[in-house]
């Protein structure tokens, strides 16, 4: 067994990303307050009313030259987002109701990777922790 992970280290390490520099980007975390759809529409279903939604904004402030594109994915492995990298060109990212951004039920983590043809120059993480912190790149930005 030990033998296995001695072997796949290698591999493994070799895959990650760095992060991108706090100083080469912004973000703005907007909170606004929206209906969440009922589950089956009769009377009764949950989440009535009006609740905290969130959406953040990242505004890549300085792109080296092996970052030319910007693809967003989420915790679930979908793509949200892939275009041209630009500089101050504004990144928005629905993220979704707070209650279930907390609960992690469905998305509650999001991967923006920069790259170009050669492969991936750099990343910038979004999680939401169970307790409602929000990591940017590991570190402490807000709180649900």
């Amino acid at each position: 067994m030990n033998l296995i992970v001695i072997l796949l280290l290698p591999f493994l390490l070799q895959n990650q990303v760095p992060l991108k520099p706090s100083d080469e980007f912004e973000f703005k975390l907007n909170f606004e307050f929206r209906t969440k759809p009922g589950g089956d529409g009769k009377p009764g279903g949950f989440a009535a009313g009006k609740l905290p939604y969130a959406e953040i904004r990242i505004t890549p402030t300085r792109l080296s030259e092996n970052e030319e594109r910007v693809r967003i994915t989420n915790n679930l492995g979908h793509r949200i987002y892939s275009r041209k990298a630009s500089v101050n060109d504004e990144i928005l990212i629905d993220m979704g109701f707070t209650d279930d951004l907390k609960d992690q039920i469905d998305v509650y983590s999001f991967d923006l990777i920069f790259f170009s043809k050669h492969g991936d120059a750099s990343r910038i993480t979004l999680f939401v922790e169970a307790d409602g912190t929000l990591l940017i790149n590991g570190e402490k930005q807000a709180k649900f």
